[in-house]
This record gives structure tokens, sequence and C-alpha cells, in this order.
């Protein structure tokens, strides 16, 4: 990227329904945590942060009104000394819920947590990338710790440009707050989290895990069940470098009783479909002022709190299987790579998926409300023997199917 020219890119649609949640489900930020043995120095974290940074502006964005600018500022690094993960209440993590810093343009940052496990955990706030985004800002940020060079992302697309360029094959899927979610709903009780945060290692491959974890989820929900599967735009352009937001939502809609295969189908005739793409007009409804959409995020979550009406049941992701040897580092190996999803007040439920060492780490964001805690920890267990008796791990550590 030529340093004479600051990169710049339109705030999208999507992007735009994303401010007002950091006010009414903060701090609103995906979240990846590598853990593992050894030491990383601050000095050689924050020298690595400033030449990945260097080729991955979309880690240094800040709004300037309907646009988002590369600030020419490297995301901060935060050492917290002694601090570890405060497994399994995530949601009561002073630090995991604390808000991104240093000044409020922030829009990414690096946490170092010095306590056994050493983790990183790269904070990112949703607005300006999509899980993938993620995972290639956290891969560049672990080459430059190798001393290698990380791989420039320096194209200014997000999803409204790139459905642009290729099309859209139809319309979109209605959004009517109707679906019910598998651990039911209740009214949000003061002095109580609004969310619960936690997570599960699950001793099993990734093959096919959002289908399976679908038709679990369908098996626990009267009624049909819709799941919002984010669908990663860059497979209609594999030559394009961006970390923006390039996700929008396979919608599957799946009855009590499915098989999981059955849900499987239906992913792949969406995909063969394209139907993703078409999602970008519904989202070009949500360009209104920040005030009205504001509000209708407020009516949304007293719709899914209070009756138990949802625009979608679940989102369910599976971001992929990474090789933990790549995100080894000279005095580091990490042991596990865990996305802790963001919170949201239009969805009950949030699942996101990262495999690695023949596990697979599963982090949820779930609505709050009364008894639901009890129903989402019940939930999980479900989850967690369901796929282990499904998607053994083979001897080598690793399954044959990456479907999802």
């Amino acid at each position: 990227m030529n340093n004479d020219t600051v990169f710049r890119r339109p705030i999208s649609p999507t992007e735009r329904m994303y401010f007002p949640m950091r006010e009414l489900a903060p701090p609103f930020l995906m979240q990846v945590a590598i853990s593992g043995v050894g030491t990383i120095e601050p000095d050689e974290l924050r020298r690595a942060i400033d030449v990945a940074a260097g080729v991955t502006p979309g880690a240094r964005l800040i709004r300037r009104g309907r646009v988002w600018v590369d600030g020419r500022i490297a995301p901060a690094v935060r050492v917290v000394d002694g601090h570890t993960i405060r497994y399994p209440d995530l949601e009561a993590d002073p630090v995991l819920t604390s808000p991104i810093g240093p000044t409020p343009e922030a829009t990414a940052e690096v946490l170092l947590l010095t306590a056994e496990p050493t983790t990183l955990v790269l904070r990112v706030f949703h607005g300006v990338m999509d899980g993938m985004g993620v995972s290639l800002w956290m891969t560049n940020l672990f080459r430059a710790l190798r001393g290698e060079e990380p791989i420039a992302q320096p194209d200014a697309v997000a999803d409204v440009e790139l459905v642009r360029r290729v099309g859209a094959p139809g319309r979109p899927a209605l959004m009517v707050p109707k679906y019910r979610a598998a651990v039911g709903y209740g009214r949000q009780m003061p002095g109580a989290h609004r969310h619960l945060l936690r997570q599960r290692t699950i001793h099993a491959t990734g093959a096919s895990a959002v289908a399976k974890v679908a038709a679990i989820l369908a098996a626990q929900t009267p009624g049909t069940s819709r799941i919002m599967m984010p669908v990663d735009l860059r497979r209609h352009t594999p030559e394009l470098r961006s970390t923006a937001n390039l996700a929008l939502p396979l919608f599957l809609d799946v009855e009590p009783g499915q098989d999981w295969t059955q849900v499987k189908e239906q992913i792949k005739t969406g995909l063969r479909e394209r139907r993703e793409l078409n999602q970008m007009a519904a989202a070009k409804l949500t360009s209104i002022p920040d005030s009205a959409n504001r509000a209708l995020l407020r009516a949304l979550n007293r719709l899914g709190s209070r009756y138990g009406r949802n625009l979608a049941s679940a989102t369910v992701s599976y971001m992929g299987r990474f090789d933990l040897e790549d995100l080894t580092v000279p005095g580091f190996r990490p042991t596990s790579v865990q996305v802790l999803p963001q919170h949201s007040v239009a969805m009950p439920l949030l699942f996101g998926m990262m495999e690695s060492g023949g596990r697979i780490e599963l982090g949820v964001s779930a609505r709050n409300g009364d008894g639901v805690e009890d129903r989402l920890e019940a939930l999980l267990d479900r989850i967690v023997s369901t796929l282990e008796q499904q998607s053994p791990v083979t001897p080598g550590g690793h399954g044959t199917d990456h479907a999802r």
C-alpha cells in the first residue's frame, strides 16, 4: 500500500447497524483468544502489531462521518499482569467485558494476559471486520511475530461493493420476529447480566459442525427454527484482499427432529444458489438514522426477552480449522484458539466455533433472562456430547470432511 495514500472506504449499511450495539450490548467486540505455553514480550508484540497493521489497514480504522479512514495508529497493547480468562462465567470477566481502548475512536486492541496460560486476546469492533477479517489480522500478527512478511490486505471493499460487483440472484428472506430460541426466554432482571458469555471444548472434528449444531438447536425449539449461518463473500472473488465485513447470512429453516444431513443439504443448496448475496438488499433497508436504528434494536430485544419472538433463532458460525504451528512464535507455543462472540440485542444466541489440535472451541453469547442460564448450560452439555459422538477425533487428530 502506498504510504502517501490514506486508506478509506464507505461504511456499509451492515456496519452502520452495529454502532448502536456498543451502547446496547457492550462491549460489542469479536474476541479471539490464543492461549499457550511460554511468554510473549510486550515490546516485541508492539513491534509486530506495528508491522502487521502497516499492511492490514482494517486494524487501524477510525470513523469519519460515513467513511472508515486509516488512522495510521496501530492497535494498542494492553498488558494485564497476573490475569487469566475467568471461566466459566465469562460475562463476569472484568477484562473481557471492559471497553476497547485507549480512546473511544479505537476499533481494535490486543490484550496480553500474563498469568498461566499466557493468552493473547485480539479484540475488534464488528463494524470494521467480520470473522474472517479477524482471522486474517490474527495470522498477519503471528507472521510478524515470527519475523515473516505479513500478507497485505489493501482492498477497500466491504459487502455492499462486492455484491454490486458480482450481483445477487434473488430476493432477500423476509425478516419477521417470530422464531423461538433453544434456551427459551425470560424477563431480563435488574442487576443481572443482560448477556451470558460461555465456552466449551469439544473433542471432535468440525465436520459439518454448523449443520449438526443447527439440528440440535431445532430439536430443542418449538416450531421452525431459523438459523443464520454467516457466509464469507470472499469465496466469490478469491483474489480479494480485505479484512472488512464480507459476510452475509444464509438462513436455514429447520424443523424439530430434522436430521443434520438434511440441514447440510440445505446449506449446500443455498451456497450453490448463492442465496447469501440476496441479503445485501435487506441490509440496505437499515440505512436509517442511528437514533431510529437504536429504537428498532431496543424493540427487537423487548420482543425476544418478553415474548420469545426473534428475527432468527440463533447465529451459528464455523470460523475454520487452524494449525497451531502457524500461531507458534519463538518462546510461545499455543495450545488453543477460540472465538468469543459479540453480544446482540437482536439475536438470542450467537455461536462461534474454531477448530485446532483435534478440538472444537465453542463460544456462545446468549441474551440472558429469568431461567435462561440453566437452560443454556444444559444445551451446551447436549451439544458437546452429541458432537463428540457424531464427529469423533481420528488417531491423527483430524476428520476428513470440511463441509459446514
